[in-house]
């Protein structure tokens, strides 16, 4: 004889449905939709790679993952965003070095502190930052040209950035301190425009995202001479990485991480990790990763806590070099 299920039983059913990093925590959490707030605009590669690790967390937690695009004052808008909201595991922060180590020593007044305000769940994946120049500026387009051109005319080599205080801009004011070299700054309202000026030869230089200068590279419109990460990029093996090449400060990835509320119970943060390390090790994501020309961040000693503290370290001596500042 047939016998209707209890209610005990299809609880348990269930139960076990749900992924196994969603169970790690007793209690009720997640019981509701979350939302990655990423404060940039869409498009960008936060915004792509935030959008690809919501779809992952939604199948490891069990519950929808919306994102949230949250943009204005280069991150500080969203993020400050997350940092005053309530810190229950539901609210999530995707951003990387833009907030997380250039804001606090090149904003004067920030209405949040990045470096206390946030618990960090991981690092979703980082990609690579290239020196451009432009054969319009320097007939022979290579680093070691560049770098003559800048020594033989101190403070009249001009490069670009996508604006002052940008990772762009503070990437090459760490080529020219470790090159020794004086350099003008010539900040834009972001990439386009200064890859334009780069490519006519107003600008001899430009640091900027792989995926954004490959392309001129290709055309010849302007070339490649460095990565500034301490590998090479598989796109283009022939290129040095500029570490390799004699400047040790040029390991900066332009990576991106997941962040929540300080005050975020601890056994809620420690399952948001466990479900963002699965997502970040999946073979659908790490193939999104490698279409995008994004790789996988090496954490190194003290892991992910030692990872950010070298990160705000090395921005707040690069924003110190540039003299940039935010009022």
């Amino acid at each position: 004889m047939l016998h209707s299920p209890s209610r005990r039983a299809l609880l348990m059913a269930a139960t076990l449905t749900v992924p196994a990093v969603a169970r790690a925590q007793s209690g009720s959490y997640p019981n509701r939709p979350l939302r990655v707030v990423v404060p940039f605009a869409p498009g960008g590669i936060t915004d792509i790679l935030a959008r690809a690790a919501a779809e992952g967390l939604s199948r490891e937690i069990g519950q929808l993952v919306v994102v949230d695009n949250r943009a204005g004052a280069g991150g500080n808008v969203g993020s400050e965003a997350v940092a005053k909201s309530a810190p229950d595991g539901y609210t999530i922060l995707a951003v990387g070095p833009a907030v997380m180590g250039i804001a606090k020593p090149l904003y004067a007044r920030l209405n949040y502190d990045p470096d206390t305000d946030f618990a960090a769940l991981g690092v979703l994946g980082a990609q690579p930052n290239v020196m451009l120049v432009s054969p319009r500026a320097l007939p022979e387009p290579t680093l070691d040209a560049l770098v003559a051109k800048a020594r033989a005319k101190p403070g009249e080599v001009a490069f670009a950035s996508s604006g002052s205080g940008s990772l762009t801009h503070l990437t090459a004011e760490l080529f020219a301190k470790d090159a020794g070299l004086q350099m003008v700054h010539v900040p834009y309202r972001g990439s386009p425009p200064a890859l334009a000026d780069l490519v006519s030869g107003q600008v001899a230089m430009m640091c900027d995202a792989l995926t954004t200068a490959l392309p001129l590279h290709q055309s010849g419109q302007a070339r490649i001479v460095g990565i500034a990460t301490r590998e090479r990029a598989a796109e283009l093996p022939e290129v040095p990485s500029l570490v390799e090449a004699g400047y040790p400060s040029l390991d900066v990835p332009n990576w991106f991480g997941m962040f929540v509320p300080a005050a975020t119970p601890a056994p809620v943060v420690d399952q948001l990790r466990m479900a963002v390390a699965a997502v970040t090790a999946s073979d659908n994501y790490r193939a999104l990763m490698r279409a995008r020309s994004a790789t996988l961040v090496t954490l190194g000693e003290g892991g992910l806590d030692g990872f950010l503290a070298r990160e705000r370290t090395r921005w707040a001596v690069a924003v110190q070099a540039s003299g940039a500042r935010v009022d």
